[in-house]
């Protein structure tokens, strides 16, 4: 049967992180152009009440009531909800928390449900004979009667004993010994109401494309079905809380500025261009293969000659502002690494609002914008304008731009809906936190996975556009003008660049031996909170859970250690060895001046993929949950029945016995119903995320839950789509940040929740986002876990863990520790 005409559609977001997946439910029947110009997500409190009665319900023609946190009868989570299905103006379809307000509008009561269940595939059945939505044409012709499996995110349900007569059950989940039936569907005998208390738009949910059809015939039949509906006119349009263009181009769009999306805190839609006349396409790539040369070489000793040995730099170089080494350190996936020396820092602090310019020998120049905007608008808009200097070109990879991080509190400045600290001012001699830092570099030094050495560089026109004076009292100045006004120039210069390779050549054919050896030990790292302490914490995300103010929360705290003897460096070495991971990384800043020290220097080995774009703008998702720790090398995992029986560690017998319960360990996690529970929440969450910034119809999941295995065992999932070609890189991170996988879901409820649940603590760079963006739009970023921060003599690294309803807390704080323990080994007074 074809699809029913599309009517103009509302979808109300009460917060939630799965309501963007109801738009891959709509692009299975129609193309992304017409869902774009008639499907719209608002977030609930867009709108008050009278606002929707005159500005939106005259021009829609049906409403989706998203699912979201908390409870239908608090008015606070709610909204207008109750006011609209009591005067049921159109058509409403409530999923959810949706479903549940159809219950309570008309005098049900909300309870929890007999056994809270999050990430689930239960399966359920309509009632016989089918009514609702169950006995639409779409469902009978595709002889969808019976069971089907659906997912289910709810810790309450509505009482069945209290459903008034004006609303009659439609569906209900099959029981099971330990799961007894609940309502799973909802309609109102009268008006075009209907609800479902599953969630149709998950990856793992059946028949949710034939859930929306029955609904939308509904929709037309109300209509007096009409041969076709107008597009939403452009003040609803206007009100979608990110917007996304119907298709993409392989280059960012020249009218970018004017289609940014609303951003959380109101900022500028555009900037003025800029007034220092850059030429266009005034910037290009070089590359230099270097062939066979230097194959033979450790990267570790070609680092150290370019990065770290002075006695061996060219005439006039200047002492490094910073030691870039992009490290990608695997068994199991081939890598690439970058080498590189940036040759400025920016910094942001988020809590005085100021960006800071660092330079070798030259006094920190500063810049604070105005509450206005934000420190992403400012990074993002002077980015794309970079990209736009650039000469089209091939290749892939990182060929120059930025490189740095994002830490965990620029959440503040992405996360629509949350509250922005206000400003405070800056004690002068005091260091600032660094909330996100960006190196500039125009030149680096990749090694291939196959081993060849390639010097990449951007190269600057002949021609620099003269600097003109900045008017300080200008607010939020862009990026490059400030930039230019502070003497820095983009790219490097022909003879710059030739001088460059000449000493990635000289290095190469002559490298110095490696001077620095790994540190022989870890320093000794004590956790920041006790054992009880986390325990009692995982207790009130439970008890948060139970309520409904969440499915699912990441938890996390620190573990600190203090050694004013020890190198960063030669402890990355040691990590490198330790705990190899696919995006090991050694980042050195020496003169960032933090509250707990001098220098600051990130030693990561992350094995997770945040987000990455690459040349033909398909972004990649690829969160993990789930870690179990391995059978290392060497350690005999015998019994007095098996293998070598503890007799004869290292033989053939103890080796393949080790092997065997390493893998069997792997398929306990990935078989475990909890831990798969946990990554569906997340995969979800990632996919709505992925659904703000890319063309609805490319967001896919090619790869489900699958366990990969290097330090620990990890279950990985790969999401994909195309960006939209309104949405530029830096624009696309901050729309999916923070990672998913460090908050929990819905999203924003989740990370309100753990501000209090972690005592408002600082994670600071640890669960935000390291990586770079490429100038020409290829961006490659990794989730900061298994990273230790050195800040001073001050170390510390954090971890934690997804907690939901079927959470042990001695287990959850025993995988605190396996995670900390794979990264610096053995710990100090954990419990």
């Amino acid at each position: 049967m074809q699809p029913p005409m599309l009517p103009r559609t509302l979808i109300l977001d009460y917060y939630d992180s799965y309501t963007n997946n109801l738009l891959c439910l709509f692009t299975k029947l129609y193309g992304d152009a017409e869902v774009l110009n008639k499907v719209v997500v608002v977030k609930a409190d867009r709108y008050t009440w009278s606002e929707f009665k005159d500005q939106v319900l005259p021009n829609i023609d049906c409403v989706i009531l998203s699912p979201g946190p908390g409870r239908p009868d608090n008015p606070s989570d709610i909204g207008f909800a109750l006011d609209l299905l009591r005067t049921h103006p159109l058509p409403i379809l409530g999923v959810c928390l949706g479903h549940q307000a159809i219950g309570a509008a008309f005098g049900a009561k909300i309870l929890n449900t007999p056994r809270i269940t999050h990430g689930h595939v239960v399966p359920i059945v309509p009632v016989f004979p089918p009514i609702g939505l169950f006995d639409s044409p779409f469902w009978a012709s595709a002889g969808e009667k019976d069971v089907f499996e659906v997912v289910v995110y709810n810790s309450l349900t509505v009482d069945p004993v209290t459903i008034p007569q004006e609303l009659e059950v439609t569906a209900w989940s099959v029981p099971s010994p330990d799961r007894p039936s609940t309502i799973q569907g909802l309609r109102h005998k009268e008006f075009p109401i209907w609800g479902v208390q599953y969630h149709p738009e998950s990856i793992s949910s059946t028949r949710g494309s034939t859930l929306l059809q029955s609904f939308l015939a509904n929709v037309n039949s109300h209509h007096s079905s009409p041969s076709s509906f107008p597009p939403l006119p452009p003040h609803i349009i206007a009100s979608c809380a990110y917007r996304v263009s119907a298709a993409s181009r392989s280059r960012p769009s020249s009218r970018l500025s004017s289609a940014l999306p609303t951003p959380p805190i109101t900022p500028s839609h555009s900037r003025a261009p800029s007034r220092l006349g850059i030429r266009n396409r005034a910037m290009r790539l070089v590359e230099r293969r270097l062939g066979d040369m230097g194959k033979h070489l450790r990267t570790q000793d070609v680092f150290e000659s370019l990065s770290k040995d002075e006695t061996r730099s060219r005439k006039g170089k200047e002492k490094a502002i910073g030691q870039i080494w992009l490290d990608g350190q695997t068994p199991t996936r081939l890598t690439t690494a970058s080498l590189a020396t940036p040759s400025f820092l920016v910094t942001y602090c988020l809590s005085t609002r100021t960006i800071s310019l660092h330079r070798s020998s030259l006094p920190v120049a500063e810049l604070v914008l105005s509450d206005s905007t934000t420190f992403w608008d400012w990074f993002s808009a002077g980015s794309q304008a970079l990209t736009a200097l650039l000469q089209l070109s091939a290749g892939s990879g990182w060929r120059g731009g930025w490189v740095g991080f994002f830490g965990y509190e620029m959440k503040a400045e992405s996360l629509q809906g949350y509250k922005r600290p206000p400003r405070s001012e800056y004690a002068a001699g005091e260091g600032e936190e660094v909330d996100a830092c960006w190196g500039w570099v125009d030149r680096l030094t990749e090694r291939t996975s196959e081993g060849e050495w390639i010097a990449r560089g951007i190269i600057r026109g002949d021609t620099n556009p003269v600097n003109e004076d900045i008017d300080g009292e200008i607010e939020d100045v862009s990026m490059i003008d400030w930039l230019r006004s502070q003497d820095i120039s983009f790219g490097a210069t022909r003879e710059e660049w030739e001088d460059y390779v000449a000493e990635i050549e000289q290095n190469i054919n002559d490298p110095a031996q490696a001077s620095i050896d790994p540190a022989s030990t870890f320093p000794a790292f004590r956790p920041n909170a006790t054992g009880s302490d986390y325990r009692e914490r995982i207790d009130a995300c439970r008890e948060a859970i139970r309520q409904g103010e969440s499915y699912e929360l990441t938890l996390t705290t620190r573990f600190q250690a203090s050694s004013s003897q020890l190198d960063p460096y030669s402890l990355y070495l040691r990590l490198r060895t330790f705990n190899p991971a696919y995006y090991s990384t050694y980042l050195h800043f020496p003169t960032i001046n933090t509250p707990r020290g001098r220098g600051l220097s990130i030693l990561s080995s992350s094995p997770e993929r945040f987000l990455k774009i690459d040349k033909s703008r398909r972004v990649e998702m690829m969160p993990i949950k789930g870690t179990r720790a391995r059978i290392k090398p060497g350690h005999c995992a015998c019994t007095p029945t098996t293998g070598c029986r503890g007799t004869d560690k290292g033989s053939t017998a103890c080796v393949e016995e080790a092997r065997r319960v390493d893998q069997k360990i792997g398929e306990e996690l990935r078989t475990d119903q909890k831990e798969r529970a946990e990554n569906l929440m997340i995969v979800d969450l990632i996919r709505s995320d992925l659904l703000s910034c890319c063309t609805p119809s490319t967001v896919s999941v090619p790869r489900l839950i699958a366990l990969e295995s290097y330090g620990v065992h990890n279950l990985v999932t790969t999401v994909q789509g195309t960006l939209a070609e309104n949405v530029g890189s830096v624009e696309c991170v901050r729309r999916c940040f923070p990672p998913g996988s460090m908050t929990g879901a819905p999203k924003l409820r989740s990370v309100q929740m753990l501000d209090d649940f972690e005592g408002e603590k600082r994670r600071g760079i640890y669960s935000g986002a390291l990586g770079y963006f490429s100038i020409d739009g290829v961006s490659d970023l990794s989730v900061v876990i298994r990273t230790i921060v050195s800040e001073g003599d001050q170390l510390s690294i954090g971890a934690g863990g997804a907690i939901t309803w079927l959470s042990d807390r001695d287990r959850e704080w025993e995988e605190v520790l396996t995670k900390v323990g794979s990264v610096v080994g053995k710990l100090q007074g954990a419990e």
